[in-house]
């Protein structure tokens, strides 16, 4: 295995420590109605089987030669980027959807079908 080689497998790694971090969210989204100890313990044990069976599919389809120590250092510079970068975006977007459905579930979008408005009104 050449440099070249060597620098694809350590890209492939990053993306797969993005897609992790993407994973770890999702897995969060499972644990925050709860948040019990019990609860992340599991899901947090859940998310560690969830990657490596990911990063084991992944470097078995593209047929990496070995595990290196340089993959796993790329896995958690791709998780690291992820919480810097694309964490604040998906969050934003997360929170928007979420007060989004507690306000239609407050009651304060109405239904058309009894014949009142559908848009909050001004006081």
């Amino acid at each position: 295995m050449n440099g070249t080689d060597q620098f694809y497998v350590f890209l492939v790694g990053i993306c797969c420590g993005v897609v992790g971090g993407l994973m770890y969210d999702l897995i969060c989204l499972i644990r925050a109605p709860v948040a019990k100890r019990p609860v992340v313990i599991v899901t947090d044990i859940l998310f560690c089987i969830l990657f490596a069976a990911f990063y084991l599919f992944v470097s078995v389809s593209l047929a990496f030669p070995d595990l290196r120590f340089y993959t796993f250092l790329a896995c958690a510079l791709g998780f690291f980027l992820y919480l810097k970068t694309l964490h604040k975006i998906v969050a934003f977007f997360g929170k928007k959807i979420y007060n989004g459905l507690k306000r239609v579930r407050r009651g304060r979008y109405r239904c058309p079908e009894k014949e009142r408005r559908v848009l909050p009104t001004k006081k």
